[in-house]
C-alpha cells in the first residue's frame, strides 16, 4: 500500500468516526473537541496523515486508534469505561432489567467457560 492510500484510508476511517458520533461537519467537530481546524481538515480530506493525532481523535470519537490507523478490527472502543457506564446504568434499573442483563451475559459467556476460553484469551 502506498502512502497516500494509506492517508486516503485514514482520512475515510476519520470521517466516518466523526460521522457515527454524529457531527455532521468537520467545522463543528474540531471547535467541539478543541482540534485546531485547518489541521483537523487536512487530516479529514486526506492532505496529510494523522499518526501523531491519532491517538487524540481515537479518544474523541471512542473509536480504537489501531482501527483508525490501520482498519483493523472494530472501529468501537469497548474499554473499561464503557463497561464501567453500562453497569452502572444496569445497577439503577429496576430488578427485572438487572436479572434479564445478568441471564444475558451468563447465556453469551457459557461457550467461552465450556471452550475454556477468556475475554484476553480468544479460541482461535
Amino acid at each position: 500500500m502506498t502512502d497516500i492510500s494509506r492517508i486516503d484510508e485514514q482520512a475515510a476511517r476519520l470521517r466516518q468516526a466523526r460521522e457515527m458520533r454524529g457531527f455532521a461537519t468537520a467545522k463543528a467537530a474540531a471547535e467541539r473537541f478543541g482540534f485546531n481546524y485547518n489541521t483537523y481538515s487536512q487530516h479529514e480530506r486526506g492532505h496529510v496523515g494523522i499518526t501523531r493525532a491519532a491517538k487524540d481523535y481515537a479518544r474523541a470519537y471512542k473509536v480504537r486508534e489501531a482501527w483508525l490507523l490501520t482498519g483493523e478490527g472494530e472501529p468501537d472502543d469497548i474499554g473499561p469505561d464503557a463497561l464501567r457506564a453500562a453497569f452502572l446504568r444496569v445497577s439503577e434499573a429496576d430488578q427485572d432489567v438487572q436479572s434479564s442483563v445478568i441471564a444475558y451475559i451468563n447465556f453469551v459467556l457459557r461457550p467461552l467457560e465450556k471452550s475454556g476460553a477468556t475475554a484476553t484469551k480468544p479460541t482461535s
